[in-house]
């Protein structure tokens, strides 16, 4: 038997045999040629592969008109757009004529390029989108040597896919019923493939490398997209082991189910609010079939392909639009840009080389040193106000004068288009010490706050979570933030404003017991995240979490604040949660 590990990026356990589709990109020719008509030869063959992936682009679109989400068809819609950008099919042409070398080989050079690129970014999610591209390239890569693509709607058996990536155009052919579990060699927990199979609730190991050529078509082999661990050729004990923890996920899973369209209530029916948070349009499906009080928390910056360039009023409102159709009639919360650091730099030239990019011009900052590109994206966001509710959030803010500057531009704005503010809620996110110790003044200007709690625990700590020297010290329940938290909730509840948390903490059992002890606030969070926290809130009451957010105010040091974390999670999360009860018992 043999183990190999990656990324669980989709819950669940598979058991079946293995079907292995190999990349393009393998054994693709490589040599040099000479003459000019050699190279026009090679020229005429990329041109000859742009119009066969167009062709099958368009194909593909037409066949599932009427069965794939919006979002993936957007998909489509920017793999076309990337055809006709400069850096892509010019530049092979281009390494063509330069290097004089065949066209495979050109474009792995060009991939190569973007990926250096890409690899520049710090933002996982707008990093991963290179695999996008990469996925474009292997379909050009399948036309230049005149391959098949393999339709998997012709599967008779059940298999479980492994293969060098996952793609949204390859997601049309994806059965469920045929599709026991996917393996890929790329992705993160970002990535397409791994977005795609946690939308058709098919266990998924991404990031597993070479594992394509490690495994052979018909191995019997056991994936846990819950571990990220894949077994080949498992023992009877591994089986009789993984059936049981198959079993008990089912089980999980239609416990969760049944509180789709349930509210979030506590032991004893005290209601608490839960938002979705939007990163991408794929996640606007899952939205809709959970009840949740509002879209939390929309990162615009997400929405767009900013590489491309920043997006127009129209290309916004659009998005906008699509968003509030498809939401059922909840409110809606845009973040306006929050430009800075690794999202958007090159379009601003102070951006570019920051010393300290994190404590440079980053959200409104830097919005308000460029209105022209501000005003655009707030007239798109306020033309589509027209259709439903929605809360405007400005981010990064650390002085009222900010908010100040940002409302008058928002009433200039609501004049020059003659639409009434009766569809518009203005706050801010408070992710900064600055901000917390302001909140009192902040909402004499705004309507509501939001506590972006990964940049406040950051700023507040000077803790780097992503510098693993120190990201030891990036810790959620030191006294000094529990203190913000309460600072920021009881100023909220007494001035009766909304006030929310989003950011990975929103999600977490033992702070959503200190915060609900503290006060009202909405907990915005990943829509993965949203039944899970419903299924754990119904078995616990007020009287644990006014005890809970007691018992912390009394903890004066971070080792006392630690130790009852961990009682807590020993004695309530484990005995709840499925995922903490299951690693305990075996």
């Amino acid at each position: 038997m043999n183990i190999y590990r990656g990324l669980g990026a989709s819950d669940g356990v598979a058991i079946g045999k293995v079907l292995i589709i190999n990349s393009a990109f393998m054994n693709y020719p490589r040599f040099q040629i000479e003459t000019r008509e050699e190279v026009e030869f090679e020229i005429k063959r990329v041109l000859d592969a742009k119009k066969a992936t167009e062709d099958h682009l368009n194909q593909v679109m037409a066949q599932s008109e009427n069965i794939i989400p919006e979002e993936i068809r957007a998909v489509f819609s920017s793999y076309k757009m990337f055809i006709g950008d400069k850096r892509f099919f010019p530049a092979i042409i281009d390494k063509i004529e330069q290097l004089k070398i065949n066209a495979e080989w050109a474009l792995i050079h060009v991939l190569a390029d973007l990926d250096r690129m890409f690899e520049q970014i710090p933002d996982p999610y707008i990093r991963s989108r290179f695999d996008d591209i990469r996925q474009l390239g292997e379909k050009v890569m399948y036309n230049l040597k005149q391959k098949q693509f393999l339709d998997l709607r012709q599967l008779k058996h059940p298999v479980i896919i492994v293969c060098h990536d996952i793609s949204p155009a390859d997601s049309f052919h994806l059965n469920p019923k045929y599709i026991l579990g996917i393996i890929t060699e790329l992705g993160g927990e970002t990535s397409h493939s791994s977005i795609l199979a946690r939308a058709m609730n098919i266990p998924a190991v991404v990031g597993v490398q070479d594992i394509s050529t490690r495994l052979l078509d018909d191995t019997q082999i056991i994936l846990d997209g819950l571990t990220g661990e894949i077994f080949e050729n498992p023992t009877e004990k591994i089986v009789k082991e993984k059936l049981n923890k198959q079993e008990r996920y089912n089980l999980y899973q239609s416990e969760l189910q049944e509180l789709l369209d349930e509210d979030c209530e506590l032991a004893d029916g005290k209601r608490i609010e839960l938002a979705a948070n939007l990163d991408y349009m794929e996640e606007l499906e899952v939205i809709s079939t959970m009840k949740v009080s509002s879209l939390g928390l929309i990162r615009t910056e997400f929405l767009f392909l900013l590489d491309e360039g920043l997006p127009g009023e129209e290309e916004q409102l659009k998005v906008f639009n699509d968003i509030i159709k498809r939401s059922n009639g909840i409110p809606i919360t845009i973040r306006t840009w929050d430009i800075g650091m690794d999202k958007g730099s090159s379009f601003f030239p102070e951006l570019i080389d920051e010393v300290n990019p994190a404590l440079g011009l980053r959200g409104i900052r830097i919005c308000l040193n460029h209105q022209e590109f501000f005003r655009v994206q707030i007239r798109a966001i306020l033309r589509a106000s027209k259709n439903g509710k929605i809360r405007l959030m400005i981010p990064m803010v650390t002085r009222a004068d900010e908010v100040v500057r940002t409302n008058a531009i928002i009433q200039e704005e609501l004049e020059s288009l003659n639409i009434p503010r009766e569809n518009i809620e203005i706050g801010c996110m408070i992710e900064t010490p600055g901000a917390t110790f302001i909140v009192d003044e902040l909402l004499d200007l705004i309507d509501f706050v939001s506590i972006g709690t990964n940049d406040l625990i950051q700023y507040s700590l000077a803790v780097d979570r992503l510098n693993e020297h120190v990201s030891n010290l990036y810790t959620p329940f030191h006294p000094a933030i529990l203190k913000m938290l309460e600072v920021i909730i009881t100023i909220a509840n007494r001035r009766n404003k909304y006030v929310s948390i989003c950011g990975e903490l929103a999600a977490d059992p033992i702070m959503q017991l200190f915060l609900i002890g503290v006060g009202k606030i909405t907990f915005s969070m990943s829509p993965n995240q949203i039944l899970r926290t419903k299924r754990f809130l119904k078995k616990v009451d007020t009287t644990l979490c006014k005890k809970v957010a007691f018992q912390f105010a009394s903890k004066h040091s971070l080792e006392e604040s630690r130790s009852y974390v961990e009682q807590l999670r020993k004695t309530y999360i484990e005995n709840i949660e499925f995922f903490e009860r299951y690693e305990m018992e075996t």
